[in-house]
């Protein structure tokens, strides 16, 4: 912490993985690193900024590829965050995301194909790109089966703004999925 203090930085772009973010911020808070500088994050996880708690999180930025928090503008979302609350009694995060949307299309994929078969699976979800199952228009590009999807920009709330127990994000901007964000499949070596 010393020594990013005293590079008197602007920004801080903070990578500390899972459940080490909680003690780095409030560390970066303790040295006045906050105060004195924006803190930005590649990603923003609901759990862990519910056990940091607001005031901690508070004005940082950070991204996701889904918060619940979407479930107020998006149809696919709320029927997808309404059924987890049920279940396990708290909201989704990213995570969980991904898991119900790789299994959901592993699915379509060996319905698809008619057959459980791991390359007729594949073949299919190729030659069947587009799927929804939770969030807005997904797609796969065959050359690296990387699935394109939307990024969401986020901020966390002020304590006092904080939206019941979960409520923790702003959701201030998308970045909407777009092949020509990434390397091209020549670029890769693919093409």
């Amino acid at each position: 912490m010393p020594k990013i203090q005293a590079a008197k930085p602007d920004a801080i772009y903070a990578v500390t993985p899972g459940a080490d973010n909680v003690p780095f911020l409030k560390q970066a808070i303790s040295f006045g690193l906050k105060k004195d500088a924006k803190i930005a994050q590649p990603l923003h996880f609901l759990y862990y900024t519910k056990e940091g708690g607001a005031e901690v999180f508070q004005d940082i930025y950070g991204a996701t590829h889904f918060c619940h928090e979407l479930a107020d503008t998006l149809p696919q979302a709320k029927r997808y965050v309404e059924a987890f609350t049920k279940r396990f009694n708290q909201p989704p995060d990213a995570y969980s995301g991904y898991g119900f949307n790789g299994i959901h299309e592993v699915a379509r994929g060996v319905e698809l194909a008619k057959s459980t078969d791991s390359d007729a699976v594949a073949n299919a979800l190729r030659k069947n790109r587009e799927y929804d199952h939770y969030k807005g228009k997904q797609w796969w590009r065959a050359c690296d089966n990387k699935s394109f999807q939307d990024l969401w920009i986020v901020r966390v709330r002020a304590p006092q703004q904080v939206k019941g127990e979960w409520g923790l994000f702003d959701v201030i901007g998308k970045v909407a999925a777009n092949e020509e964000l990434d390397r091209t499949c020549a670029e890769k070596g693919l093409a």
